[in-house]
């Protein structure tokens, strides 16, 4: 594993890329920005200003204004009653009839949005070489974990929203996320509940790891960062081989 920015150097902090950064930076993390650099996506321009303007002109954190995708160009935005759940997928009216939720849903207009791929951004030097990943993508993920190519294999953790079944149509469902990440030594660590489907099993929040025995391979830089993602993530620590 490597812990290279684009440049070649060696980038002591954290590098945690968060995909879907309405908001700003997960609370949980916090307690920590003293050890992260944040690198943000944000395609809402007016989103991605306030954020640069939250962080400052001279930080070490970086906010783009467009999204992430395996691929490059203009792609629709699925713009919904609730904005929060808007995709560049369209949503699955059919199954979203089943849930008190569906008026969220809803269609209320269209958009476009700019998209790249992280790899691209980095091999430019545009970018940071990811330890952590984080995405909130509504039903995207897939194709947001495909445009970071070989980079996941040097991740040390993938933070995403995943669903068990098709919240918008075409999506790529939790099992087939499991399979992209395995095959860059990524490992299912947890999994948190989202209960907004009438308290079905629907949505969650899924954690990857290397597995445990990728870890005796880390250096001392990549072990205190996987330790700290092990910390902020709450994740029950790896023992010793």
């Amino acid at each position: 594993m490597s812990t290279t920015a684009g440049n070649g150097k060696v980038d002591s902090h954290l590098v945690l890329v968060d995909v879907g950064s309405r908001g700003g930076l997960q609370a949980k993390w916090h307690p920590h920005a003293e050890s992260i650099r944040a690198i943000m996506f944000e395609p809402d321009p007016a989103e991605a200003a306030r954020l640069r303007a939250q962080i400052g002109p001279n930080s070490r954190h970086m906010v783009f204004d467009c999204g992430l995708s395996n691929i490059v160009g203009k792609q629709p935005l699925y713009v919904t009653v609730n904005a929060l759940d808007s995709s560049l997928l369209r949503p699955n009216v059919e199954y979203l009839a089943n849930y008190e939720i569906r008026p969220h849903f809803q269609l209320a207009g269209y958009a476009e949005v700019e998209c790249t791929r992280y790899d691209l951004l980095y091999y430019q030097d545009q970018a940071p070489r990811p330890d952590v990943i984080k995405i909130d993508v509504q039903g995207f993920e897939y194709q947001v974990l495909l445009g970071f190519g070989s980079l996941l294999q040097d991740c040390l953790g993938i933070e995403l929203e995943a669903h068990f079944y098709e919240l918008y149509r075409g999506q790529r469902l939790l099992h087939d996320i499991i399979s992209l990440l395995s095959d860059y030594g990524l490992v299912l660590r947890t999994l948190q509940h989202v209960g907004q489907f009438d308290g079905d099993l629907v949505e969650v929040n899924a954690f990857f790891t290397p597995p445990r025995r990728a870890i005796a391979s880390l250096t001392s830089l990549q072990r205190q960062k996987f330790d700290l993602l092990t910390q902020v993530w709450e994740l029950s620590p790896y023992h010793p081989l």
